[in-house]
């Protein structure tokens, strides 16, 4: 994030810099923005109003962002959101409570898959219009951006912008996918790892364990990552980030955008 972007500050101007801290920031709260968003949108269509009642329900991505995990995701790649509060014993749209907890856990990363898709769509749109539409979109852009942005090809300034957003808009959407999407608590895939294993496994000694240590192991996998080569999550979430990538991609050259 922040930090690899200083160090590579050099083939950069001070303006370029900003610009581009400007547009991060912009990505990165409408990514997390999003995926609060469909958490409480979820949760409120499945009956329970309290995320309506703490004002969650809305797009407005100021009312879900954590500053303290805003700053650490720009400093070193590693963040979160502030978390949707919800009571399961108020959904009431099924029968299943255990089903429409799943639900909830998994609307965040759905909304980030729909998020990337839009962004993917909007980039390979724009780049179709000023000529770039013969090149995959995902693969173009960031020549694109920097070439519309430094002045160094005939790249229409306000499309190069608007690359650069979506363009971290679909590299954030699917972090926060995969990164959710870990077993790890208090992760959205441990959520839906907790519903889907028995009550006799959720109740063992060993479960509890699980729940007490990992968030320690979560935290020493992002240390890990950003302070050595050794980086094993970015390795488990570009496994997970890979089908959604191949989806949206078959999407978008379904509909002949690439």
């Amino acid at each position: 994030m922040l930090i690899e972007l200083l160090r590579n500050g050099s083939d950069y101007t001070v303006t370029e810099v900003c610009l581009m801290v400007v547009m991060m920031l912009i990505a990165l709260t409408l990514s997390f923005g999003f995926h609060e968003f469909m958490h409480a949108k979820t949760a409120d269509w499945l009956g329970d109003d309290t995320p309506r009642l703490l004002g969650r329900v809305t797009l407005n991505p100021l009312a879900h962002l954590d500053p303290t995990g805003t700053v650490l995701l720009l400093l070193v790649g590693f963040g979160w959101g502030k978390p949707v509060m919800y009571n399961p014993n108020n959904l009431r749209r099924f029968k299943s409570k255990r089903l429409m907890r799943v639900m909830v856990s998994l609307a965040g990363v759905t909304g980030n898959f729909i998020l990337a898709f839009i962004a993917m769509i909007i980039i390979a749109v724009v780049m179709r219009v000023t000529g770039f539409g013969t090149v995959m979109p995902m693969v173009a852009a960031p020549y694109y951006v920097y070439a519309g942005i430094s002045g160094e090809a005939d790249v229409p300034f306000v499309a190069a912008i608007v690359c650069y957003i979506m363009y971290y808009i679909y590299s954030f959407s699917l972090s926060l996918l995969a990164f959710n999407l870990i077993p790890l608590p208090p992760l959205d895939g441990f959520h839906v790892l907790e519903e889907l294993l028995s009550y006799k496994i959720t109740t063992s000694q060993g479960f509890k364990n699980y729940v007490r240590y990992a968030p320690m192991i979560l935290l020493g996998l992002v240390v890990l990552g950003n302070f050595s080569n050794f980086d094993i999550l970015s390795t488990i979430m570009g496994i997970i980030e890979l089908p959604a990538e191949l989806l949206i991609n078959l999407a978008t050259g379904w509909i002949g955008l690439v």
